[in-house]
């Protein structure tokens, strides 16, 4: 698979802004410790910029300083109480500083993540804990109701909405507790297990191998143009793999983002017209509920901040896209791909304007064929099966099994066609 050339990596480097002495250097110190990891973004932005915003969120701000600190104390605590390196932790929250204080903590620790999807029912819960072999489950309170056949030993509230109502220690508690001292660089990185949607059958645990490089950095920022330092804000769900992607790569480039537990229409507007991010990560639905919203409240709140409003996570309609451009200009981008291929292809907004329904084109470093049910590839036009090939593709399910390979292309699951 080619990689991405030294010149397009030089050239969208200088763009965002990651040339910087401080930024690179940083990152390197962080990485040789953390490895790529959500840790990384923000032991890097503590020694940059300790004050710098890192995080808002309903209980208010966090700076770089205190994520990190806060994550360092809690990965300690985690351990005093049994989480080792290599064993598996379910996160089941809603988008919140407990769901990054996670993240961050299990990182330090080595240990693998397992996201959640908020919306499973009970039964779905305790056979995706006890398939993944997760030996602790960090909860949002409100998911309470569900844990009666989850018989993991070890639980953790990460939101609390009555403390009366629980006899699982919180976070905040053990955060409180832990020492706030660097935990030691783990012998293994831990991995990020992000669940598929399970249309066609029950969700699935799909590992996103270690990243090496800057290639799929540089092959989401070629096309996306993301900036060094702005601020984002995450509507769409971090426990998903689009919400996950912004929160990563925005920490990477040591901007701040702003998340809300559940998505609103109109308080999302009210929060870009507050805090004034670059840039707005949505899945299609999201902007069909803003859009839906009366003229007279959509025009109560200033959006003109907005740079990029990013889509994915399901498919974009032609009317959609077009309808978000004439409201918000032309700066919406469309990520097709799923959980497995990560990406296949983006839509600039110049794509969309020439052809609303597009999924755009694969960025640098992406390869998309389209072959037919003998795995003959198909000329442009005619409809087919999608296959991907880039450097994020996942190492095959957790309970076993992978995607069909052909010619090194992994099957995205879809059908579709390329056009002229």
């Amino acid at each position: 698979m080619a990689g991405v050339p030294i010149t397009v990596t030089l050239r969208t480097l200088v763009e965002t802004g990651m040339i910087h002495p401080g930024l690179l250097l940083n990152m390197g110190l962080a990485a040789r410790k953390w490895g790529l990891t959500p840790a990384v973004g923000f032991a890097a932005g503590a020694r940059r910029h300790p004050n710098k915003v890192a995080l808002v969120d309903e209980l208010g701000e966090l700076t770089y300083g205190e994520v990190h600190e806060r994550s360092n104390r809690l990965a300690n605590a985690l351990m005093e109480v049994g989480v080792e390196p290599g064993q598996g932790v379910g996160v089941m929250c809603r988008d919140h500083r407990g769901f990054i204080d996670i993240s961050v903590a299990l990182a330090k620790i080595g240990a693998d993540t397992l996201y959640l999807n908020t919306g499973f029912a009970a039964p779905q819960l305790a056979d995706v804990m006890e398939r993944e072999g997760a030996v602790a489950l960090v909860y949002d309170q409100e998911f309470a109701k569900l844990l009666d056949k989850v018989t993991v030993e070890r639980r953790f509230v990460a939101w609390v909405d009555d403390e009366r109502a629980s006899d699982d220690p919180t976070l905040e508690s053990l955060i409180e507790k832990g020492s706030p001292d660097e935990p030691d660089k783990p012998a293994k990185e831990g991995r990020i297990v992000i669940l598929t949607s399970g249309t066609t059958g029950t969700p699935k645990g799909a590992p996103r191998k270690s990243v090496k490089g800057l290639g799929p950095l540089v092959s989401f920022l070629s096309k996306i143009p993301l900036r060094a330092g702005e601020m984002t804000h995450i509507a769409a769900p971090l426990f998903h793999s689009w919400g996950m992607a912004h929160l990563t790569i925005a920490q990477g480039l040591g901007s701040s983002i702003s998340i809300r537990r559940k998505f609103d229409p109109e308080e999302t507007l009210k929060a870009i017209d507050k805090y004034k991010p670059s840039v707005l990560a949505v899945v299609p639905v999201m902007l069909q509920r803003i859009l839906d919203l009366p003229q007279g409240v959509r025009g109560k709140y200033d959006t003109s901040s907005l740079r990029v409003i990013a889509a994915s996570g399901s498919a974009l309609g032609g009317k959609l896209a077009t309808r978000t451009m004439d409201e918000f200009g032309d700066v919406l981008y469309n990520l097709y791909g799923s959980t497995e291929v990560a990406w296949a292809s983006i839509a600039t907004p110049e794509d969309m304007r020439a052809a609303p329904d597009t999924a755009g084109k694969p960025p640098v470093g992406t390869v998309v064929k389209i072959f037919d049910n003998d795995g003959k590839e198909l000329p442009v036009g005619e409809t087919g099966r999608i296959f991907v090939g880039n450097e994020m593709l996942f190492e095959g399910y957790t309970g076993g099994g992978n995607k069909e390979f052909i010619d090194g292309l992994m099957s995205s699951g879809d059908v579709g066609h390329l056009d002229e």
